[in-house]
């Protein structure tokens, strides 16, 4: 028989204590934005200018995101109008909106935004596709079409003129079926890829014109279609049908003082400015027009020169100036004014220093530029033979370029002049996809 086996022993129950620290997730939170918020610093201590500048790309993200525009109102939106020259009053009505604001450059200009301009009012106008519109005082214009076929990348841009006086030309249309159109009372004129026009509408007189200073343009009023070339002029009654094609006089080529041209003087308001242009042979007189605005919105010289083609001014003060002459026949008419010449006349002291000019920033719109920088106080500002008119009073400045000539690689040079005459150059290289 086996032996009997004693039972086991009983073993002892062990206990266990476990202990434990509830962490919400709103503490989590609260760490990580901490953590976040000191290496924000961290890194803002270490490179505050490219901290600034991510800090604004995220917000730009952020608010993208927010409000995602359809592709088509994506498309639409790079193509909007933006003010490149202001001076005087000048007013924007938005479209759907009974209310006047006061046009700025950070103003974007739409399909049915109305643009006025006061009795001393000047704006210039630039298209993404390179139109550019100049109203003169007293002018309302209506947006009424500015966009980009999102399937063609064709450009149309469309503007009425209701009133006042305008000048205009177009850029290269770099796609096919891409048109710029404006619209006078009635009649529709169509223009051609980089043409110049000045069209004068003023309904309580009557009056009503487009005169073609470069390349042509086609007008429609009614059943009655003509085609404008160089110095030629569409004029119609409002009481009655068709239109009338007329030669108009041209202007002069302007010669001397030459554009971009420096001029120095120990004391400027004395010195003698010769100033020379071509004769035209239907001219009897000329019209000799020197401003230092570039939009020529007020005059320091209005001349009328009889019998030659050369003029001499004294009494300018110190500055930069602009220059145009007109052609008179021997009825009186008078032609538009020429290309504008720009020139400086700058008092000449021994300094030997470069003028300070800094470009901060250069963004892209299509082909547009957009330059962002800084020079001294009371400098002159030239962007590829473009005045900046937009300079605060500390120097910053931001100027939106006429549209680039080309896709690839291109030069962009900014001038800065101060008013000791000390100038500073800086080009930059851009590639336009």
């Amino acid at each position: 028989m086996g032996a009997n086996r004693s039972p086991l022993p009983e073993q002892p129950q062990r206990a266990y204590e476990v202990e434990w620290t509830t962490i919400s997730y709103r503490t989590i939170a609260f760490y990580a934005v901490l953590a976040l918020v000191g290496f924000g610093v961290i890194l803002y201590l270490i490179a505050p200018n490219y901290f600034s500048q991510k800090a604004r790309d995220l917000l730009a993200a952020v608010s993208a995101g927010l409000v995602r525009p359809s592709s088509t109102e994506a498309a639409a939106s790079k193509r909007e109008a933006h003010f490149v020259n202001l001076d005087g009053t000048v007013r924007v009505r938005k479209a759907q909106s009974a209310q006047w604001i006061r046009a700025d450059y950070n103003t974007n200009l739409e399909k049915g935004d109305y643009v006025q301009t006061g009795s001393e009012g000047v704006a210039r106008i630039i298209f993404a596709d390179g139109t550019n519109y100049m109203l003169k005082p007293d002018s309302l214009i209506v947006v009424e079409e500015s966009k980009e076929d999102p399937v063609t990348k064709a450009t149309r841009v469309a503007v009425q003129v209701s009133s006042g006086a305008v000048d205009l030309s177009t850029g290269r249309f770099e796609v096919p079926g891409s048109t710029s159109r404006l619209t006078i009372e009635n009649a529709v004129a169509t223009l051609a890829e980089e043409s110049r026009a000045t069209v004068r509408n003023d309904p309580d007189r009557n009056v009503h014109e487009l005169t073609v200073q470069q390349g042509e343009a086609t007008v429609t009023r009614g059943s009655t279609t003509i085609r404008l070339g160089q110095y030629e002029q569409a004029t119609f009654d409002r009481d009655k049908a068709g239109l009338v094609r007329q030669r108009v006089i041209a202007p002069p080529e302007l010669s001397e003082p030459a554009n971009m041209a420096l001029t120095m003087s120990q004391d400027p308001k004395s010195a003698n400015l010769d100033f020379a242009w071509s004769s035209v042979a239907e001219a009897a007189a000329y019209r000799l027009q020197i401003s230092p605005s570039g939009m020529f919105s007020n005059l320091v010289v209005d001349r009328k020169v009889v019998g030659k083609t050369t003029a001499r001014v004294a009494g300018l003060e110190e500055g930069t100036y602009y220059w145009v002459v007109s052609s008179i026949d021997a009825k009186g008419v008078e032609s538009q004014p020429s290309m504008a010449n720009r020139f400086s006349l700058v008092q000449q002291v021994e300094s030997g220093t470069q003028a300070y000019l800094e470009v901060t920033n250069i963004i892209q719109h299509g082909r547009v530029l957009e330059v962002v920088g800084k020079t001294e106080p009371g400098s002159t500002v030239i962007i590829n033979n473009e005045q900046v008119f937009s300079i605060a009073p500390d120097g910053t400045f931001r100027h939106f370029t006429s549209q680039l000539a080309r896709s690839g690689a291109n030069q962009i040079t900014i001038t800065a002049q101060n008013r000791r005459g000390d100038m500073h150059t800086i080009r930059k290289s851009i590639v336009v996809e």
